[in-house]
């Protein structure tokens, strides 16, 4: 993870113990604490943690006075205005702006048109000005402070908004092509009608005021032989790189594979039991599972058990708890006549399965119930009784599908299986039977 200081970014542990700004420095042990890296003049600094000794060096190593002699030469052709500014940087193609750490609110409140290509804004002050239609390409904005300003029609094509703090900005119709969004706070802002073909987006902070609609994905759509420009129009930052995938009917077979083999849904009843399914899907993502827990909203184009059915499907195998259930018996009924997807039942002990349950324990994919204590006990449990006999089902089940097994084959297995698992919950100690 990156951190920063006064406009410079440190990494540690990434390619090298400690790099700062890209650039790899020593790190060796201290005489007196942990760390320490030689200065690039004379001497060193010492810290107890990597993060303090990048924070030292940076200070120590006389990078901050070369920045800042630096930064104020180029503000003074920023101070003329827009003209003397793009002229500065017509003349100058080589340089690459250095204003990382610094308050353009003190300099200028429209920055409208300049051109701010290539220009490092680390940890800088933009808040509340005017950048409509300026030239953020391949700019570096990451920790930048942006809060209500204006960027409508910008253009951010291949940007770098590490964790930039965009709350509140205007981003309307802007370009943000192939930009590198990750952490990025973007509560309140409005996004809409940005083109975002290329996109990367992780981790972003986003809240009900968001505004992300009619994003544009441009691309070239290979049609009767030649190459022609489609334009498919998405709401969300999130669909888009998801919506693009599918544009190309060869991804698809990738991403149903994909979901295949990382998707767990877990349904149960929610209110009070909704902690347990949650616990659950946090020790299957310490797996290597990405776990759906159905506690979202709704989609407005299908009901629930459409929404269920359709997850089902693209998941690796279902857990369900059917203790006291409601709308479960109507999620179940849905999904195992129709999916020869593993279904693990699981129930609290001491509890039965509801009326209808025994109809779908002659469906192949239905395993043996699976009762638990308390969710401790069931998390215990969890690679044993769920995981391990759900994708052992799951590849007979491709075996099937694929035609190199019949299901008739897989009977004793079946029948070897629940043999077993009863010798061994009766077997068992008291204090870790099923």
């Amino acid at each position: 993870m990156a951190g920063f200081y006064k406009g410079f970014v440190f990494e540690s542990g990434v390619s090298a113990p400690l790099t700062i700004e890209g650039r790899p420095i020593e790190v060796v042990r201290g005489k007196t604490r942990r760390y320490a890296a030689r200065l690039p003049r004379r001497g060193s600094v010492e810290a107890d943690t990597l993060p303090e000794l990048a924070r030292g060096y940076i200070e120590e190593s006389g990078a901050i006075a070369d920045r800042r002699q630096r930064t104020r030469a180029q503000l003074k052709p920023l101070a003329r205005g827009k003209d003397a500014w793009n002229d500065w940087r017509l003349a100058h193609p080589g340089e690459q702006p250095m204003l990382a750490a610094t308050d353009l609110t003190k300099v200028r409140k429209s920055l409208n048109e300049y051109d701010f290509s290539y220009t490092n804004f680390t940890d800088a002050i933009l808040t509340r000005l005017h950048l409509r239609d300026a030239n953020l390409h391949q700019a570096i904005l990451a920790k930048a402070h942006c809060s209500g300003a204006h960027f409508e029609g910008a253009n951010f094509c291949r940007t770098d908004l590490y964790e930039t703090d965009f709350t509140g900005a205007f981003l309307t119709g802007a370009n943000l092509q192939g930009v590198q969004l990750a952490r990025t706070d973007v509560r309140g802002a409005d996004l809409s009608h940005c083109k975002v073909y290329g996109l990367a987006a992780w981790d972003l902070i986003v809240d009900q005021h968001t505004k992300q609609d009619e994003l544009r994905v441009t691309y070239q759509a290979l049609c009767t032989g030649s190459e022609t420009e489609e334009v498919v129009i998405v709401d969300g930052l999130d669909l888009a790189a998801f919506i693009y995938m599918t544009l190309n009917n060869r991804n698809i077979a990738r991403l149903f594979e994909a979901t295949g083999r990382k998707w767990v849904l877990l349904l149960g009843r929610f209110g009070k039991r909704l902690d347990i399914l949650h616990r659950v899907g946090t020790s299957l993502r310490d797996r290597g599972y990405v776990p759906i827990v159905f506690d979202f909203s709704r989609s407005e184009h299908r009901d629930l058990i459409e929404t269920v059915v359709l997850l089902a499907g693209m998941s690796a195998f279902v857990i369900v708890d059917i203790t006291d259930p409601r709308s479960t018996p109507m999620e179940l009924q849905a999904i195992a006549p129709t999916f020869g997807v593993p279904i693990v039942p699981i129930i609290k002990a001491g509890e039965r399965d509801f009326g209808t349950f025994s109809s779908m324990r002659k469906l192949f994919w239905v395993l043996d119930t699976v009762s638990y204590r308390h969710v401790d006990h069931l998390i215990e449990q969890l690679d044993e009784w769920i995981i391990q006999p759900a994708l052992a089902r799951a590849r007979a089940l491709a075996g099937i599908k694929s035609g190199t097994l019949a299901l008739e084959a897989t009977q004793p297995t079946v029948r070897a299986e629940h043999a077993r698992s009863a010798a061994d919950r009766k077997a068992a100690p008291a204090d870790t039977r099923r």
